[in-house]
């Protein structure tokens, strides 16, 4: 649709996608529901929308009600865009039973690119005014309070200003959580929560998204930005061979249920070469040294080095892997130290793991929970071997367009670990598609699964889109050369590389039993690679691509993210001494297309 010289996409009761002809103002504007966990919950959009869009405006008028804790609570919105390239979404909704709620309103997202590092105004919900900027480098905490608008250029001359009613709105730099965002949110973090919403309560809020351009008038009123017509050209462009990153450590994750593996999944797991398997361990469990020995005796049957993750509630629990013999001791590539009870490791927890486990293991820390944690509360660097935190797409939104979009976001996490982290190496695990546990959950046994699979599961593991973002995620995470090691995954199952010999199968996850999932494939593509080559996509959010070397080797993976075949040039392969042709790839929808292309490397 279009709103005078900006368009947008309606998606399900939201905007998406707004633009100023290539240029992408807002990426999302919505209503949010969180529930006393922090656990986004979907709205129902009723089947009466009425959207009525003509020339250089339009208007919607949307019906919803909620789902879970806000299953008593509807509401509407009206959604006008103008021909001066005003937007405005306003919405009014009332409760008719009582229920609880830690955020219950509309919440708009900027986008990263073009933004990050960008002046602003901001607007105070007192009327004064205060210079500022996007933050360039993750902000830990909200970099914007008290906002009633904020202002900013989205290019020469034209200025982009987002105003909010109805209630006290701030922001949050959403990379924190790999999102390709900046949010900002109604209802301040620092008011209290959960909060009673009570029957009859109502609530009223509106956003309205305006321009101030020097456009110039034509007969039909404005000028507007030179757009795109038909689509982009689909194109990967190789960086320059000096360019070129070690390949991290791939590995994987114990299953958590503790399957045993069987031979021909042992034959299929092995084949990947894993560099290293992590295994979880309660050191306070009577049964903790017994899972080390299962964790070593499964390594080994991989090929692989052992990475036991820790979790210790008690200084006194690590006295027992002291004493270990020396084949598992120089079997184990490292351990990671938690404390149950910290967001973050504790110093003194990593001093009395390096008394306990002797002055030759390597110790690591960190947080098992996201990016977000070693932000706000930096470690001692000195003390650590390894710093490591988890990645998930999924904390705030689940839709292929989101996850995919985030891709990008875990190559500027990586970029800014490697500040926070100093000496230390970089350690990112696990890498998962659905997040392993709600660390917000004040009522765990209250947070549900959204959809009819368990919480931690997602359908699209067993996919060809599930492979695509796994390959784009190892692409993000590696090209800067900062990060050492990831952890993707668990072995088998709904959250593995492979369906069981023996699965369980629900209508909702399609697999059979014994069979690599797609995503099997690009760690199996992946294997006997040592490097790995910058390349940039003309069009990110359609395709993008991987590129691997070894000595005599060239590999690309390309990643359709689209239902269409798509015909993808590819450029700039080269060496320090001879240019390669340009080469074109037929990549399969929702899918990764592997190309192999030999060249001599420097």
């Amino acid at each position: 649709m279009r709103a005078g010289a900006l368009t947008c996409d309606y998606v399900g009761g939201e905007l998406r996608n707004i633009r100023l002809g290539d240029i992408e103002v807002l990426r999302r504007v919505y209503v949010a529901f969180q529930d006393r966990n922090w656990t986004a919950r979907p709205w129902i959009v009723t089947d009466d929308v009425v959207v009525d869009a003509a020339g250089d405006s339009f208007t919607i008028t949307v019906n919803a009600r909620g789902t879970f804790d806000a299953e008593p609570f509807t509401w509407s919105a009206a959604i006008t865009g103008k021909p001066d390239g005003t937007i405005a979404y306003a919405v009014a909704g009332r409760a008719r039973a009582q229920f609880v709620r830690n955020r219950l309103g509309i919440c708009i997202l900027h986008p990263i690119e073009g933004v990050a590092g960008q002046a602003c105004t901001v607007e105070r919900v007192t009327g004064q005014t205060v210079q500022s900027s996007f933050p360039l480098e993750i902000s830990p905490h909200q970099p914007f309070l008290d906002v009633r608008a904020l202002t900013h250029e989205v290019m020469p001359g034209v200025v982009a200003t987002v105003r909010f009613a109805g209630e006290t709105f701030e922001s949050e730099d959403h990379r924190n959580w790999s999102d390709a965002s900046f949010k900002t949110y109604c209802t301040p973090i620092s008011v209290p929560f959960p909060v009673t919403v009570k029957p009859g309560d109502v609530i009223e809020q509106a956003v309205t998204l305006s321009l101030a351009a020097p456009l110039r008038p034509t007969n039909s009123g404005q000028e507007r930005p030179v757009t795109s017509t038909g689509p982009r050209s689909a194109a990967i462009t190789v960086l320059s061979p000096t360019r070129r990153k070690p390949l991290p450590g791939l590995g994987f994750q114990a299953d958590a249920d503790g399957h045993e593996l069987t031979d021909h999944e042992v034959s299929l797991l092995r084949a990947l070469a894993p560099a290293h398997l992590r295994i979880d361990i309660d050191a306070a469990s009577t049964q903790a040294r017994s899972r080390l020995n299962e964790g070593l005796l499964q390594a080994r049957s991989l090929g692989a080095n052992l990475v036991p993750a820790l979790f210790v509630a008690s200084l006194t629990d690590l006295e027992q892997f002291s004493d270990l013999p020396e084949i598992d001791a120089t079997a184990i590539d490292h351990w990671l130290v938690f404390d149950p009870s910290s967001k973050v490791t504790p110093m003194p927890l990593l001093a009395a793991a390096r008394r306990a486990l002797g002055p030759r293991a390597v110790i690591g820390g960190g947080t098992n929970l996201y990016f977000t944690e070693l932000n706000r509360e930096r470690p001692e660097t000195s003390d650590a071997d390894i710093l490591s935190f988890s990645i998930n797409p999924q904390v705030h939104a689940s839709d292929d367009e989101t996850i995919i979009q985030n891709l990008a976001t875990q190559a500027i996490i990586a970029a800014n670990a490697r500040a926070i982290c100093g000496s230390a190496r970089i350690s990112v695990s696990p890498v998962t598609l659905r997040p392993r546990f709600n660390p917000n959950a004040t009522a765990p046994e209250l947070d549900v699964s959204n959809t009819p699979l368990p919480s931690d599961v997602d359908a699209r593991q067993s996919s060809g889109l599930g492979a695509a973002w796994t390959a784009m995620s190892v692409k993000y995470l590696a090209e800067g050369g900062s990060v050492d090691a990831i952890t993707y995954f668990e072995l088998t199952g709904w959250k593995g590389l492979l369906e069981r010999d023996s699965p369980m199968q629900p209508m909702d996850f399609r697999s059979s039993p014994g069979d690599p999932f797609p995503l099997y494939k690009v760690f199996a593509s992946l294997v006997g690679f040592t490097h790995v080559r910058p390349c940039t996509s003309s069009d990110p959010s359609r395709f993008d691509a991987l590129i691997v070397e070894a000595e005599g080797s060239f590999r690309i993976l390309v990643a359709n993210f689209t239902a269409e075949v798509l015909s993808i040039s590819v450029s700039g392969i080269s060496n320090a001494s001879q240019p390669s042709p340009d080469v074109t790839i037929a990549a399969s929808p929702y899918s990764v297309t592997v190309y192999d292309l030999a060249t001599t490397t420097p």
